[in-house]
């Protein structure tokens, strides 16, 4: 019974932790993405041409990528800089695939911002990364 209430535990948890991480992914359909973003104030590049055929002469099906840049300044009068990157890709075994060349683009982002920052992260077909406010107004 002890073994039984543990396992059953786990697998709560584990649950638990999944939709933690799909409710803190950017929305599904590049459209919604855009439309919360705009609402955001963030200066919105809805792409579904130029990065998409770079993206495809490397081999993956790219379908759309979304990227979104604010800045503001925070309560201590420092300017702060957020940026989102979602890349929607045909299938989630794109997205996987993709991962690694995504990963390269981020280093080039994070660069660009010190605030707290997501790493390349894959929800089913779309994979993102950027800072938390940013990812958090895509949604």
């Amino acid at each position: 019974m002890k073994m039984f209430a543990r396992t059953l535990s786990l697998v709560l948890v584990a649950l638990m932790l999944c939709t933690a991480l799909v409710a803190c992914a950017p929305a599904k359909d590049p459209a919604d993405a855009v439309t919360a973003l705009k609402e955001a104030e963030y200066l919105v590049i809805n792409d579904d041409i130029a990065v998409p055929i770079a993206f495809k002469a490397l081999g993956y099906d790219l379908k759309n990528v979304v990227t979104a840049t604010k800045v503001s300044t925070n309560e201590d009068g420092n300017k702060v800089t957020d940026i989102v990157v979602i890349y929607y890709f045909a299938d989630k075994d794109n997205a996987k695939k993709a991962l690694e060349e995504v990963e390269k683009n981020a280093k080039e982002k994070k660069e660009e911002t010190k605030e707290s920052w997501v790493e390349p992260t894959r929800s089913g077909s779309i994979v993102y990364f950027g800072t938390k406010a940013a990812i958090k107004a895509a949604k």
